[in-house]
């Protein structure tokens, strides 16, 4: 079986590598695995204290953070302190268990007796597409391993080709939160049909830079060579769960707003208001770029823009609508957006981006941001503001970005030493 950090290990020889989490002893017997949607936990039976448990795989999240559960007493184990948006979830998943079925296709591109298994289920977009960007390091690292991808059938058309199978879920993100033991009884009756079987970390938060996004979307990213050659093209990524929004005071009557009902009138208005936002920031850059287009995109209702905006917003999506958002963003020099994992595929696709932080998210920094460049253009290219940024701040950043863009670019790209 091949050694590697980034491998861990299932079938003939399943991972064992862990103490016992209530004696701290090591004679640890493995008695096999469960698989109940977003963890992968092995069984264990401690020969010290008598201790059966079971303990999260090194995948995903649990990478740092590994939980493990006694079976006969249901106790949580969390030597690692992992906080509760992980073992909450889980702890209530293993109370109440669900035991229909869950349907689960299995897509074969070519048969393989020894594969990677690479989860991706998770109940956050993000997560689930964080994991999958996993994808093309073991396709790339691992040619004698099949891949096999396990992911919302939502995300589909997101698979690489090159994989061995793909094992489709037909369920809603917010359900992953629960225990499935039907995803459980299709994985255990698959199992057996492979020589070798190993699981794939899933890093919650993979090289960028590396990545080659057109694998994934089909859909070419912006060329850096061309930044100064093409129209200049500005991208809006909204969202109505998330505002932009202009200020504390406006921030605190959001809330109060959430709180009253999602539909709300109040809550309209915020809408609107973010989109006076935006309307505002194209007029200031447009007085300085007059070249320049625009399109707005998310999930939301069209309407509100400049007759000249291209407004791409629905409410409902599918893998058309996917498609024709990536090919705006690899038009676009700069995408503008609010943090979140929203920004995950826009900016995989443009050149750079501006984005609004709001302050409870400063230590996720960079984490939605799918980070093209090794070197100072990442600087340069990726800028992020104040929460309650104004148009006026938004559009110099925008503009700075395109006026700015020849000097920087030749300072730190050409007039440089380069590797020979």
């Amino acid at each position: 079986m091949p050694r590697s950090p980034h491998l861990v290990p299932l079938l003939p020889e399943p991972f064992s590598a862990l103490a016992c989490p209530a004696c701290g002893s090591s004679k640890v017997e493995v008695r096999g695995s469960v698989w109940p949607g977003i963890h992968v936990l092995g069984v264990y039976a401690c020969r010290a204290c008598g201790l059966d448990f079971l303990r999260d795989l090194p995948v995903g999240f649990a990478v740092d953070h590994p939980m493990a559960i006694g079976i006969r007493d249901g106790k949580l184990y969390n030597p690692s302190n992992g906080p509760g948006w992980i073992h909450v979830p889980l702890m209530n998943g293993h109370a109440d268990q669900r035991p229909e079925e869950v349907g689960i296709e299995r897509v074969v591109h070519r048969h393989c007796e020894r594969i990677v298994v690479l989860n991706a289920l998770d109940f956050l977009y993000g997560h689930v597409l964080l994991k999958l960007y996993n994808a093309q390091y073991y396709l790339d690292h691992h040619p004698g391993l099949g891949l096999v991808v396990v992911v919302p059938r939502m995300f589909l058309w997101l698979v690489p080709e090159g994989v061995a199978e793909v094992w489709l879920v037909d369920q809603r993100l917010g359900d992953a939160r629960n225990w499935h033991t039907g995803i459980d009884r299709f994985v255990q009756a698959q199992l057996p049909r492979y020589k070798e079987v190993y699981l794939g970390k899933g890093y919650a938060h993979p090289e960028f830079a590396g990545m080659d996004i057109e694998r994934f979307s089909k859909v070419a990213p912006f060329p850096l060579d061309q930044f100064l050659e093409r129209p200049p093209h500005i991208t809006f990524v909204l969202r109505e769960d998330r505002l932009w929004i202009g200020g504390p005071v406006l921030k605190l009557l959001y809330r109060v707003a959430r709180k009253l009902g999602r539909k709300g009138p109040l809550l309209r208005w915020f809408i609107h208001a973010q989109d006076r936002l935006v309307r505002r920031s194209i007029k200031r850059i447009r007085r300085l770029v007059p070249q320049a287009r625009f399109a707005v995109v998310g999930l939301g209702r069209p309407g509100g823009m400049p007759p000249d905006v291209v407004d791409l917003r629905t409410l409902k999506m599918d893998t058309q609508t996917e498609l024709a958002w990536c090919r705006q963003y690899a038009s676009s020099q700069v995408v503008v957006g609010v943090h979140g994992s929203n920004m995950l595929l826009p900016t995989a696709h443009s050149a750079g981006c501006v984005e609004i932080l709001p302050y409870d998210r400063y230590g996720n920094m960079v984490q939605d941001i799918s980070v093209r460049y090794h070197n100072r253009m990442q600087l340069f290219l990726y800028r992020f503001i104040d929460e309650f940024a104004t148009p006026r701040c938004v559009a110099r950043h925008v503009v700075s970005i395109f006026t700015d863009f020849k000097v920087y670019n030749q300072d730190n790209q050409v007039n440089i030493f380069q590797a020979e």
